[in-house]
């Protein structure tokens, strides 16, 4: 790769910076290759699998009517309906409904629903996108999925078309809904005022928490769909059965997603519990810990971007560029190893930022208590300095130099001696640590390139780190900010030897890692318990899941 050409001075003023996300392009890998590969048509914002329903009943409703075939009147129709079925949730008091997050229009809907108004305007303007949670999130999965067949401009029809699956599943839902008095008397009104007791009966129907119920009449369904049917069924019932086996295993454990990290990458969490695959499930959970390494791999580059970011701006690099070798000064005083030790109790290693990269992964077996062969299995979550705990304290302490520099760089020496010689690679699973290949710094070529650096001799430490800021985040964050023109996302750009930088906001965080939509899709498909409570184990249908493989 080469350095893209500097910008001249007036883009900043002609394209004024956004806060913008992912400045290295890491993120697009984990979301847009590794976990659409993981988990096709289910995403970190179609949580609830009814959905899927009771937009394919809308659209099948539409089609049904004598209603002009345009964008328009499909728009028309949806919005008051979408309206009071939002409300409706809101408003439901079934037993299974519990804590709900996720319904679509909630942050107008839910005080208008705690206020308990007697009707409710059909007219409400409750959410900004014209086709609210399917034009958001749903639509575009829903054709994955193959329950809808895309509309549009250019297309055979101008708006989404049920497929033969969607208006059976369509079929379904008006089986729960057709006896409410909402569907009855008001449905075909796009302008009425509902009153409250007639959505709240809707809502004990047609809410999205009652597909948990056994008698549910889509849930059979949705079901075929999500595991048999659509993109790629394999991989959603592959990693469905992992979700299983997990909560199995932790019925008794609440998991959230930091939960959930630690049991797949370290087979054991802080707060208690632990998880072992069982066979069926093991090339899943390959996968998934393939995916949280790269998680770990990207967050130290992102914190070491972010230090410098904060070194520029704390230096006056908005003022005037600022020589890239006034940072390397400012690096090899910061990785102070002896520093990061104190902080995490560990004795001093004797290390600086001249000391060889063998130096550095020899003091991580030492603390690990272990041999180089057997690092993977020693380091766990409980090992004083550990790939969690050192993303912990970035994200804790950000401004404490040694975490984000010395602690990064430990990070990275983990990926190293976890995966360089690991048994992985001969297996199909190593194709997630490929992703990233084109462009977007795949764990793979990291791994390669340190293997190559390393046997050409002695590799300082200090030289592991230029290598790193040089091509991993001063030249990818040009790149990745260029690509994004005319959105300006730049925090700096390279002007000949130096660095312009620009007072915008940075974060520092982990991408979703769809866990809470792949828990709720499995909890309320009625497979097992709400993986955030106690006793969320398997239900009878989904013991013959995780062990079969096949619908109950």
């Amino acid at each position: 790769m080469t350095v893209p050409p500097s910008l001249p001075q007036w883009t900043s003023r002609m394209y004024p910076g956004t806060v913008g996300r992912d400045h290295l392009g890491l993120g697009e890998v984990s979301s847009g290759q590794i976990l659409r590969s993981l988990s096709p048509s289910i995403n970190v914002a179609t949580i609830h699998p009814r959905y899927h329903s009771f937009y394919v009943f809308l659209l099948d409703e539409f089609w049904r009517r004598d209603r002009p075939r345009s964008q328009k009147a499909w728009v028309k129709f949806y919005r008051p309906r979408e309206f009071v079925f939002s409300v409706a949730a809101n408003l439901c008091e079934e037993p299974e409904h519990e804590e709900m997050g996720a319904i679509v229009g909630s942050d107008r809907t839910q005080s208008l629903a705690a206020s308990h108004p007697r009707t409710f305007d059909t007219t409400t303007h409750y959410i900004k996108q014209p086709l609210g949670g399917y034009g958001l999130y749903y639509g575009s999965v829903m054709g994955e999925v193959g329950l809808v067949y895309p509309g549009g401009r250019g297309l055979p029809t101008p708006v989404d078309v049920p497929s033969e699956r969607g208006k059976e599943l369509a079929t379904a839902f008006r089986a729960a809904v057709e006896s409410t008095e909402y569907y009855r008397k008001y449905f075909d009104q796009d302008e009425a005022a509902v009153p409250i007791g007639v959505v709240r009966e809707y809502g004990s129907r047609a809410c999205l928490c009652q597909l948990q119920k056994r008698d549910a009449p889509d849930r059979e369904l949705l079901r075929r769909a999500f595991l048999l049917e659509g993109l790629d069924p394999d991989a959603r019932r592959e990693t469905m059965r992992f979700f299983l086996d997990l909560a199995n295993q932790t019925k008794d454990l609440p998991v959230d997603q930091d939960t959930f990290r630690q049991l797949v990458f370290y087979g054991a969490a802080e707060q208690g519990g632990s998880y072992s695959p069982r066979p069926e499930v093991e090339s899943a959970h390959r996968k998934w810990r393939l995916y949280q390494a790269r998680e770990y791999y990207a967050f130290a580059l992102n914190a070491l971007w972010y230090h410098l970011c904060d070194w520029g701006e704390a230096q006056g690099g908005r003022l005037r560029p600022l020589p890239i070798t006034a940072f390397w000064k400012h690096l090899e005083k910061v990785i102070d190893f002896r520093k990061l030790a104190k902080r995490f109790d560990v004795p001093a290693p004797g290390l600086t930022a001249t000391s060889d990269l063998r130096q550095l992964n020899q003091w991580l077996i030492s603390v690990a208590g272990t041999r180089e062969k057997e690092f993977d299995q020693a380091c766990g979550i409980s090992c004083p300095i550990s790939e969690h705990a050192l993303y912990f304290a970035a994200s804790e302490v950000d401004d404490a130099p040694e975490v984000m520099t010395a602690g990064m760089l430990c990070i990275l020496a983990m990926t190293y001696l976890r995966f360089a010689q690991s048994e992985l690679r001969d297996g199909p699973e190593w194709a997630v640590a490929r992703m990233g290949a084109e462009g977007r710094l795949s764990m793979e070529g990291y791994l390669g390139e340190v293997q190559r650096r390393l046997g050409r001799g002695q590799l300082p430490v200090m030289e592991f780190a230029q290598w790193l800021y040089s091509s991993y985040v001063i030249l990818q964050h040009q790149l990745v900010a260029t690509r994004k023109l005319p959105e300006n996302t730049f925090r700096f750009r390279r002007q000949n030897d130096s660095l312009q930088f620009y007072p915008l906001k940075n974060t520092l965080v982990f991408n979703d890692s769809r866990f809470t939509a792949l828990s709720t899709h499995v909890h309320e498909l009625g497979f097992c318990g709400d993986f955030t409570e106690e006793g969320h184990g398997l239900t009878p249908d989904g013991r013959k899941l995780l062990k079969e493989g096949a619908l109950p």
